[in-house]
């Protein structure tokens, strides 16, 4: 069934924080929980439509790992984002995220490198880290950038109560992060959950790369840069339009689908 934007955003964070939260202490692994993260979200996601002022309708979410094992310089995850609309147009785009969870019971994310960074936005400068937390995370971003979207009921701990918005997840720019020079919780300020990332920038064609590199390395048909561990190709298409011949498509010789 269709839904407006925000309830579509709310539907992710929902899933987001829903995820995390059954993770254990001992199995609190960067790799655990990105796939199933990944997972949970395809299943949500899974015959999705959105509506309102946006005129885009189906998506499909598809979650690939990959087979073997390399070193990247672009980050943990890959989103390969076809946009097709109606006019026979297209948006076709990656993204590129680096997974790092929260010490437990620690403030720190002890496994951040400055080199590791510098070699990611050397690459993919508009990356992003992606922070998960066991915990709460209330100081996220807002000021002139919170919106309709973050004031739905989801972001809330319950319908009526006007508690602070809450997360378990947030993006924030790898640059902006090396800038500060922070590896703790007080990165929070500077990022934005990730439901909200998602629905409101890379689904909408934007902090994409669309340089032929990225593209190929994303899709898994280069790997002299190294290859990221997890691919997640999302198909949006319009009411009415077709998939594109210009679609990014994943390389299944690198890479296995997720059930």
């Amino acid at each position: 069934m269709p839904t407006e934007l925000h309830e579509f955003t709310g539907h992710l964070e929902q899933t987001i924080r829903n995820s995390l939260s059954s993770i254990s202490a001992h199995a609190w692994d960067e790799d655990h929980i990105t796939y199933t993260l990944l997972k949970d979200l395809q299943s949500a996601l899974k015959g999705s439509r959105f509506s309102g002022h946006d005129p885009r309708s189906a998506i499909n979410w598809e979650t690939y790992k990959l087979k073997g094992s390399y070193e990247t310089d672009f980050g943990d995850i890959a989103l390969v984002v076809n946009i097709n609309y109606k006019d026979g147009s297209s948006v076709n785009g990656v993204a590129f995220l680096e997974a790092k969870k929260r010490d437990w019971r620690k403030t720190t994310f002890s496994a951040m490198r400055v080199n590791q960074a510098k070699r990611i936005l050397k690459n993919a400068p508009r990356a992003q880290y992606l922070l998960y937390d066991y915990d709460e995370i209330t100081g996220f971003l807002n000021g002139s950038l919170y919106s309709d979207e973050m004031e739905y009921y989801y972001f809330r701990r319950g319908l009526t109560v006007p508690f602070s918005p809450i997360t378990r997840s947030v993006c924030v720019p790898l640059n902006l992060a090396l800038t500060k020079g922070d590896k703790d919780t007080l990165l929070y300020r500077h990022g934005l959950p990730l439901s909200f990332v998602l629905s409101t920038r890379y689904f909408q064609g934007l902090d994409l790369e669309f340089d032929e590199k990225s593209k190929q390395v994303a899709t898994g048909f280069l790997n002299k840069f190294g290859l990221s561990k997890y691919v997640v190709k999302v198909d949006i298409i319009e009411s009415g339009a077709e998939l594109s011949d210009d679609d990014l498509r994943v390389n299944q010789a690198e890479y296995i689908q997720a059930d």
